[in-house]
């Protein structure tokens, strides 16, 4: 083979020598392969693969989507188109169609208050005591009611978490009032009477557990089978005396001779009518009667009521 003589061309720029590779060789175009054929050169065959890699791939992409994928598509777009139009008719001013769908819609979309707190009250419940004791002439002077969950409630405004302490009288309230509504019709009006009985060598004492147990058992539709709940209640009804007393000693500082204590009900007016002048509910009051004091009370009990009672009511 006869070697070929490379001439170099006056004025050719350094950019076009440099095009041609080294030695002066030409490009990817005109290298040849050993029978004068075009030859490409080492980085043209991957990016060859590479463009009919890329082709294969368009093609997937603009392949139409399966059946499965366009009937998914159409059952989503009517299902949102169903959602935004009963929106609209469920906003929409009062008609028999609004009405069907409401019905329809309640109750997979309805919002209530019981969702973020299921076991809302609506009802607003405190407990209020009266208490008795004997002046210096032995004459029996009675008290006002006292608030003890308003008094106790002055201790809550500014705490995130207030202590259970400072709301004890409305627990207890939660408490006995499940265990009087659990009793019988005429076992709650005996419970709301008096626990008082004449003592034999003069004065008064407490009526006896045993005595009570077997009046409430008395009256009971099912004699002998809702001692159960006579039992719990009293059991209740003893521990809510006690605190009455300590608080009354405490809020009035007189030897207490007797103890009653009330609960007050008062209901605000419906979401709908909040903003009237008018009281759409009454208040209800369930009042108990006088039970006997015949405990001597701790003097360290005693000090904790006195030092609420001077932080946030004032003694009487």
């Amino acid at each position: 083979m006869t070697p070929i003589t490379r001439t170099p061309v006056e004025g050719r720029s350094d950019t076009l020598r440099q095009a041609q590779g080294p030695g002066g060789a030409q490009g990817r175009e005109g290298a040849q392969g050993p029978d004068g054929a075009e030859e490409p050169d080492g980085d043209q065959a991957p990016a060859s693969g590479r463009q009919d890699r890329g082709a294969g791939s368009s093609r997937d992409e603009t392949a139409p989507p399966k059946r499965a994928a366009r009937i998914a598509a159409a059952v989503s777009i009517a299902l949102v188109g169903v959602y935004v139009a009963g929106t609209l008719v469920i906003v929409s001013p009062t008609t028999p169609v609004r009405g069907a769908v409401v019905a329809a819609a309640g109750p997979y979309f309805t919002q209530k208050w019981n969702v973020f707190a299921p076991s809302i009250m609506k009802t607003n419940i405190t407990f209020s005591v009266q208490a008795q004791w004997r002046d210096a002439d032995g004459t029996l002077v009675k008290s006002d009611w006292v608030n003890v969950t308003k008094l106790e409630q002055q201790a809550v405004p500014g705490h995130a978490e207030p202590s259970r302490i400072q709301k004890s009288s409305w627990n207890a309230m939660l408490a006995y009032n499940a265990r009087y509504l659990a009793l019988d019709a005429q076992q709650r009006e005996i419970v709301r009477d008096t626990f008082i009985q004449r003592a034999d060598g003069g004065g008064y004492r407490a009526q006896s557990a045993e005595s009570l147990i077997a009046d409430l058992d008395a009256v009971s539709t099912t004699p002998g089978s809702g001692q159960g709940d006579v039992v719990r209640f009293l059991r209740y009804d003893y521990m809510l005396k006690e605190y009455a007393t300590a608080f009354s000693t405490a809020y009035f500082d007189q030897d207490v001779e007797r103890v009653r204590w009330r609960i007050d009900r008062t209901r605000p007016n419906d979401f709908e009518n909040r903003f009237s002048e008018e009281q759409q509910f009454d208040d209800t009051a369930v009042t108990f009667g006088w039970r006997h004091v015949d405990d001597v009370i701790d003097p360290e009990t005693l000090a904790v009521y006195r030092d609420v009672v001077t932080r946030y009511g004032g003694a009487r």
